[in-house]
Order: C-alpha cells, then sequence, then structure tokens
C-alpha cells in the first residue's frame, strides 16, 4: 500500500484534506521492496536493453556483412546450369533423293549441363572504389550505433537527474503545505478565541488549497517522469525503483580544451566527415565508366541428343570454353560526363556539409558553455539566498504568531523562499543538464 505523508495528519480531515490524501496515495510510489538504482546500473540495463540501440547494431552489423570482396566485385561468379527437353512429335520429310520418311509420335529428348565462370579483369578500377566505399559504409555503422549509444546514455542520465530535481521541488512543495497548514491551524485557533477574523481564515485556507495544487501537480510530473525513465530501461512504466542521490555538478574544463575534443570526437561531424569521404569516392566511382571493362569467361558444357525423327538420331558433345570479352563505352550520349559533374556536386555539398556541422558544433558547445557558467554562478547565489530566506520564514512565523504582522506579509515571505528554493533546484539541474551536453558535444560522454 502506499505510504501518506504523515503532515497530511497534523489536521483534521475535512473535506480538502480527504481529497488530497487520496491523490497522495495514489500518486506516491510504494516506500517497500523498491529497488534502489544508480546512475551506473541505470546506464548498464539501457544501454543492453534499449531496443533504439538493438536495432541500430543491426543496421551496424548489415554494414559489416556487406564490406566482403565479392560485394566490392573482386571475386567471379560461378554458375551450374542444366536442363532437359522431352518432345514428342509426328513429322512428314521428304528428301532431295527422294526418300520420304513418315514418323508418328516420335520421341526426343535433349540433356544438357554445364558451369560457367564470369570474372571481371579490369572495370576501371571501380572494384576498389566500392571496396572503400564499403569500409566507409562499416564505419559509418560503428559511428551511428555510438550516436544512438550517446543520446540514449544523455536521455537516461538527464532524467535521471530530472527525477531527483522533481524529487527536491515536491519536497519544497510538501514543505509549503505544511507551512501553510499550520497557517491554517493558527488562524482557525485565534478565530475561535475570537482574536482573529474569519477572513484571515479563509485567506490562510485558499493558499493551502494553492499549494496542495502545486504538490500535486510536481508528483504527477514526478510519476510521469518515472515511466519515462523505465520507458528509457525497456522496463514496464510502472516498475518501482527508488533514487538515493543528489545531483553533483562537476567543471567540464575550459571552452578550447573542450572545443580541440569536440572537432576531433563529436559524432556528428565524423558522420558528416565520412559522408563528404564517400563523395569523393562517388567522383572516383563516376570516372571509372571512361575506362574499358575485361571480363574472362571459362565454362565446361555436357550436351546429348536422342531423337526419332530428323537427321540425327544420337548426338554427344562436352569439352571446356574460355575466351575473353572486351567492352568499351566509346559514346552514350556524354551520360558519363554528366554522372561526373553530379557526383563533383554532391562532392561539393559534402564539403559544405562538413563546414556546417562544424559551424553548429562550434556554436552550440559555445552557448551550452555559457549556460553551464551562468547557472553555475546561479546556484552560487542561490545556496545562500535560500538560508536567507529560511531564516526569514522562521521569523515571520514567529511574527505572525504574535500577530506582529498579518497574511499578506507572511504569505510573500514565505513565497520568496520558495521561489529561492525552486530557482536553486532548477539552476543545479539546468547545469547539470549543460555538463552532459558539453560531454556529449565534445565525444566525451561515453568515456
Amino acid at each position: 500500500m502506499s505510504r501518506i505523508p504523515a503532515f497530511l495528519f497534523r489536521s483534521r480531515f475535512n473535506m480538502h484534506i480527504a481529497v488530497f490524501a487520496l491523490s497522495m496515495a495514489f500518486l506516491l510510489p510504494s516506500a517497500y521492496s523498491q529497488e534502489v538504482i544508480s546512475l551506473q546500473q541505470a546506464l548498464e540495463l539501457g544501454l543492453k536493453n534499449n531496443y533504439s540501440i538493438i536495432l541500430q547494431q543491426n543496421n551496424e552489423q548489415i554494414s559489416k556483412n556487406s564490406n566482403t570482396l565479392g560485394n566490392a566485385g573482386f571475386l567471379p561468379s560461378l554458375s551450374l546450369n542444366a536442363g532437359l527437353n522431352n518432345t514428342i512429335s509426328t513429322t512428314h520429310q521428304e528428301q532431295f533423293t527422294g526418300t520420304v520418311k513418315d514418323v508418328s509420335n516420335g520421341k526426343s529428348n535433349a540433356l544438357n549441363a554445364g558451369i560457367q565462370l564470369n570474372w571481371t579483369l579490369f572495370d576501371g578500377l571501380n572494384m576498389f572504389v566500392s571496396r572503400k566505399m564499403l569500409g566507409v559504409l562499416e564505419d559509418l555503422g560503428e559511428n551511428g550505433t555510438r550516436i544512438v549509444v550517446e543520446g540514449t546514455v544523455s536521455d537516461i542520465s538527464l532524467t535521471y537527474y530530472g527525477i531527483i530535481q522533481l524529487k527536491n521541488l515536491v519536497k519544497v512543495a510538501q514543505d509549503a503545505v505544511d507551512l501553510s497548514m499550520q497557517r491554517k491551524r493558527i488562524a482557525s485557533a485565534k478565530v475561535s478565541l475570537g482574536a482573529g477574523s474569519q477572513l484571515m481564515l479563509l485567506q490562510a485556507t485558499v493558499d493551502l488549497n494553492a499549494d496542495s495544487t502545486r504538490l500535486i501537480r510536481q508528483l504527477v510530473t514526478l510519476v510521469n517522469t518515472r515511466a519515462d525513465f523505465n520507458r528509457l530501461l525497456s522496463r514496464d512504466p510502472k516498475t518501482p525503483f527508488e533514487i538515493n542521490d543528489s545531483i553533483q555538478l562537476t567543471i567540464p574544463g575550459p571552452y578550447d580544451s573542450l572545443l580541440n575534443k569536440a572537432l576531433k570526437q563529436n559524432t556528428a561531424l565524423t558522420a558528416a566527415r565520412m559522408n563528404q569521404d564517400l563523395t569523393r569516392l562517388g567522383v572516383r566511382q563516376a570516372q571509372s565508366d571512361r575506362y574499358p571493362q575485361l571480363n574472362l569467361t571459362a565454362g565446361y558444357v555436357y550436351t546429348t541428343l536422342n531423337s526419332q525423327s530428323g537427321f540425327l538420331q544420337y548426338n554427344q558433345s562436352y569439352g571446356p570454353s574460355y575466351g575473353l570479352n572486351l567492352t568499351y563505352n566509346l559514346f552514350n550520349g556524354f551520360n558519363v560526363n554528366r554522372a561526373i559533374k553530379n557526383a563533383k556536386v554532391l562532392m561539393n555539398s559534402g564539403e559544405t556539409e562538413v563546414q556546417d556541422v562544424t559551424l553548429a558544433l562550434r556554436t552550440s558547445l559555445y552557448k551550452t558553455h555559457q549556460e553551464f557558467n551562468a547557472n553555475l554562478a546561479i546556484v552560487k547565489m542561490q545556496l545562500a539566498n535560500v538560508a536567507v530566506a529560511n531564516e526569514n520564514v522562521t521569523i515571520a512565523f514567529e511574527k505572525y504568531k504574535l500577530g506582529s504582522i498579518n497574511d499578506i506579509e507572511l504569505r510573500e515571505i514565505q513565497k520568496k523562499l520558495i521561489d529561492a528554493e525552486y530557482e536553486l533546484i532548477s539552476s543545479q539541474f539546468e547545469a547539470k543538464k549543460a555538463e552532459v551536453e558539453l560531454a556529449r558535444l565534445s565525444g566525451e560522454l561515453l568515456r
């Protein structure tokens, strides 16, 4: 059974508290028999079971299987052919010698079998270009898997830290509800003693309802984020678990150092460079059509013929055959020139893509580095701000009990504490997001 927070029992169960308690019981996970999972365990589980990674690994395996000498055109093809044909025919034959031959329902059969070898000895070096292209495609498959793995690691990490952030936000919302409940009890007691006003009690109730609404919404977000986390681990969304961790920030290093790593290791930039290599090889492949093609053919044939009509009653032949076949395209409507021009345009596009990805990488890295530094500075300020705001609330609440300040003043001081705590938690999470993204952009995330 789900655990209901103890602060819900600090007031009598009126309608508001009953509805709120039911909501909390429905949303909060059980406190018992829960798996406590660390980020490392989550990453290991996600990388093992994530469906996107499995699908990409299958694509990578296909590219590896395709990178063979035979697929590049280096190896010959060998085929076996065999056939048996039977016919029944009625014939009337008149020869020049005057001989007349009539055959009714004459049977004949022909058997042929042979082995044929075809081997391209020279194709304008196209087979060598194809071999290199297959190697690049294999590398692209491996790099594609790395991209998917990086994305999965990033998603799992950010969702993990997002759960920690939401748990902290829930705690802030719970503290706000707790404080509002105490305020309502004080207002209610004052009304009972004739020292307070009904307006003060109503205002306390409105503020309690607002804080309770915020808490329920935070809980819903937490529950849904936990479901998203289970989805990344390829588990049922209702799988229970607990995270006993906090957001610890790590300084990623100076911008210039990160940029140097990114220009060497970033997976998106690596993929763009590989695609550029493919376009260069595409030009060489198109140029190979300007050269002749030389094929070697060889075979062995065996045939027999049995016939009750015709000129031959029986015929048998067998033996090898071999030869060379040279083809040279002299003119095909300038299509070779057109293909080479288009290949060069694609090569130019590949170079442009590398420049575009490089600029985008520099921009993203610079902006993310600025975001990390800004949020790190905000975290430091908000830590001090929260401490001051907590002290202000403690003092204000004592003054409120004595009647030195009114409801509006107390609520304003309480709101400043809530805002400071929310800003601290938010800036911690944003700084962590930037830290993870910097690691991904610089190619250090999987290290």
